[in-house]
């Protein structure tokens, strides 16, 4: 006999446009062309002062992360039915997840059950993003629309609602100075 087998539904998946991922490259091109630049012309100084440092430093990761984006494309976030997989960190369960916040300044958070997340299928970026997302809105889970366009994380969030029906979804104003 026949029984009814439920067939999990596809993963819905964002990608952001590739043009992102090659201004990534470009910015990194130009900052280790600075750099060098800043090396070479900078003989009667110390070799490695800030602005050789920082355009060196700022432009290999820029270029890393760029150029990882089309060695190994992935998609900017996915959701299915055991979770959200967000590029830069990994695969988080629906256990895992506390609530999501939708940001004023258009971004992304993802509040998690645990203080030390644990995420499968982890990617080296996260050690990169987590403290910009930290610095900038608070929470190191955090994606921001700029860098997902032409998705919208009304569109993200409409999705993991739709995906997980008892997922609390808050929205909060920016903090400090209001923009008009």
């Amino acid at each position: 006999m026949d029984q009814l087998r439920e067939v999990p539904t596809p993963p819905t998946v964002f990608r952001a446009s590739w043009v992102r991922w090659v201004e990534m490259v470009v910015l990194g091109l130009v900052g280790l062309g600075v750099g060098w630049l800043f090396l070479v012309t900078g003989a009667g100084e110390p070799a490695l002062t800030f602005p050789v440092f920082g355009a060196l430093v700022s432009g290999t990761l820029a270029l890393l992360l760029g150029l990882h984006h089309f060695v190994r494309p992935a998609p900017d976030v996915a959701v299915d039915d055991h979770g959200v997989t967000l590029g830069p960190f990994g695969r988080i369960p629906w256990g895992g997840i506390s609530r999501i916040h939708l940001r004023t300044g258009r971004h992304l958070s993802i509040e998690l059950v645990e203080p030390k997340p644990t995420l499968t299928d982890k990617r080296w970026p996260r050690w990169i993003y987590g403290p910009v997302g930290r610095l900038f809105v608070g929470y190191p889970l955090t994606i921001s629309e700029r860098w997902l366009r032409p998705i919208s994380v009304d569109d993200v969030a409409a999705e993991l609602q739709r995906r997980n029906p008892d997922l609390v979804i808050t929205r909060s104003e920016q903090r400090g100075i209001r923009r008009r």
